[in-house]
């Protein structure tokens, strides 16, 4: 799995691993566990595209992690939780909170839960939850084919769990073109954000679109990330297009609050 989503795209990966991060929490559903505190060790490592900060040796191109443990600590330390499970989702959470941070793995350890065992852990992972993503396409040359034709290759990147409707709409901004086609799909993928993205534009280009400097020029096809695993990705395509919002609230209803703020 991990050699699948890692090696077949040209992005400069790299893990951060945190190793026995030690706090004191409330853990448990028995009367006493209510109020006695007990150590839990936690451990989590996540991937990340670091071409820039590997090119430009800046802290502030890379991934702050040191902000991320802290928010850890915060949300933890001192705190009640009745689950082991419920604590190992939180952090997972966190983590997760960024939506450019790929392989995510958290390991929450409670020493002497169980009698007779050292340790009991609660393990969250990325290769066990697929990730979530609603991609729009369009098109307005041949556009019936080439959706056609985009809906098949995504399927190989995951699976398509949702459709919306194909509506026609009007060009905008360069208006000297023919109306297009625009659909949107909820694709459950084990790929990360910047390697799903990566994909996409092979599927452009092997369906033959040219990226010209009119960025609103015909097209074969047009992929976007619009959410992944329910962040905004598309800011700039939701405010533009009132199909879009309305793509997403049929594929994604619980986001609907926060997609009319685009409105």
């Amino acid at each position: 799995m991990e050699e699948h989503i890692f090696s077949k795209v040209p992005i400069q990966w790299v893990k951060i691993a945190v190793d026995k991060l030690r706090l004191r929490c409330y853990i448990g559903f028995n009367e006493w566990e209510k109020h006695k505190l007990q150590d839990v060790l936690i451990d989590y490592h996540f991937a990340f595209n670091a071409q820039r900060a590997l090119q430009s040796d800046d802290p502030s191109d890379t991934d702050d992690y040191k902000t991320l443990n802290k928010a850890i600590i915060r949300r933890i330390d001192g705190q009640s939780f009745q689950l082991l499970e419920s604590l190992a989702e939180e952090v997972y959470r966190l983590i997760k909170s960024n939506p450019y941070r790929a392989h995510v793995w958290v390991r929450v350890n409670k020493p002497h839960a169980l009698r007779f065992a050292d340790n009991v852990a609660a393990i969250v992972d990325d290769q066990m939850r697929p990730n979530k993503a609603v991609i729009a396409l369009g098109s307005n040359i041949k556009p019936e084919k080439h959706i056609h034709q985009a809906l098949h290759e995504l399927s190989q990147l995951g699976l398509i769990q949702q459709k919306a409707e194909i509506l026609r709409t009007k060009p905008q901004k360069f208006t000297d073109q023919p109306d297009f086609l625009n659909t949107a799909v909820l694709l459950y993928t084990s790929h990360p954000l910047e390697a799903l993205q990566y994909h996409l534009r092979h599927i452009e280009a092997k369906l033959g679109r040219v990226r010209t400097d009119n960025k609103n020029a015909p097209r074969t096809i047009d992929l976007d990330i619009t959410t992944f695993n329910d962040h905004i990705i598309d800011e700039e395509g939701l405010r533009e297009f009132e199909f879009l919002r309305h793509f997403l609230k049929t594929l994604q209803p619980h986001l609907t609050k926060q997609i009319e703020r685009y409105a």
